[in-house]
């Protein structure tokens, strides 16, 4: 075989595998967590819905200068039924089970994907539990715990052009761990609340994918306001949400992992019997996928009946 027909063959093979492992490189929701945000009445069970969305603009570098550059953009609304079993006065279970409607937006065309996802069970354990200081003002509370998120949600969806893309699909086809801190001081009507989760992922040996590990902290300023029996809750801070890169076919993605830094503004009311809330989620600072993944502002809300 002569040097010509190396070089070709040689070719065609980078294009091939270049394909494989870089078409599904940039795709929304790179970097995600799981919280719980400022929980109403801790001695109470609740059940209820919540609704997050997010939206991303994805842009696919071209693989030979001959090539164009490409743009996407993703928007994932996910609605989760929520609840809360309190089990004992330190103990609480939670569920989610979420319903993602996802939609990807290139060239004019776009693929919608909707259904079950992921159902994730949580429990937390209060080491420090509603503790007062003599006076009363003072009110601080510790819980930490873990669980497991179980591949509930399809992941086996093929597009026309026969690209498996692991970012718009409804589940990650693997079983993750999850693990979960949350640390809420107030003093009078004036409050923080910081929280910690980890979500260590395992690999999907269908699709040999593997998402990295996520890490996502925040930290909320609040003010409680009093109307009776009820109160609003104004609260204030941020979100920082780190990935680290994934993993796919023997290698590192190398248009993956990152960081993305959010604010946070948002209202709650709190009764004897249920709870609601909203919050905005403005983008700070973000480099996701070395930049070829940009994150826009978030947006979040929730219900809950308390019994």
């Amino acid at each position: 075989m002569n040097k010509r027909w190396i070089l070709v063959l040689g070719t065609f093979i980078f294009i091939s595998v270049s394909s494989s492992l870089n078409a599904c490189d940039v795709c929304g929701c790179a970097v995600s967590g799981h919280q719980f945000g400022i929980l109403p009445q801790f001695q109470k069970h609740f059940a209820g819905i919540r609704y997050g969305y997010r939206s991303f603009k994805s842009v696919h570098p071209p693989l030979f200068s001959t090539d164009t550059e490409k743009i996407s953009r993703e928007y994932f609304h996910t609605t989760d039924l929520w609840g809360r079993y309190v089990l004992g006065s330190r103990i609480q279970l939670f569920g989610f089970v979420p319903y993602h409607h996802i939609t990807k937006t290139e060239n004019g065309t776009s693929i919608i994907q909707k259904g079950m996802g992921d159902v994730t069970l949580i429990g937390l354990y209060a080491i420090i539990n509603q503790l007062k200081s003599e006076n009363g003002l003072w009110t601080h509370h510790l819980q930490a715990g873990g669980g497991i998120k179980l591949p509930t949600g399809a992941s086996d969806y093929i597009t026309i052009e026969n690209e498996w893309i692991p970012g718009i699909q409804q589940g990650t086809g693997t079983a993750d761990f999850m693990f979960n801190a949350n640390y809420f001081l107030r003093y009078n009507n004036v409050g923080l609340s910081t929280e910690t989760s980890w979500r260590i992922n395992s690999r999907n040996t269908k699709h040999d994918f593997q998402y990295g590990r996520r890490t996502t902290s925040s930290i909320r300023a609040f003010y409680v306001i009093h109307m009776g029996e009820k109160s609003l809750m104004p609260s204030i801070g941020t979100t920082l949400e780190h990935s680290a890169l994934d993993y796919h076919e023997g290698a590192d993605v190398a248009l993956s992992g990152g960081y993305g830094l959010y604010g946070h503004v948002g209202m709650d009311f709190f009764s004897s019997g249920f709870t609601a809330g909203i919050s905005i989620q403005p983008v700070i600072s973000q480099n996701i996928a070395n930049g070829n993944l940009i994150s826009g502002s978030r947006v979040n809300a929730q219900f809950a009946v308390l019994f």
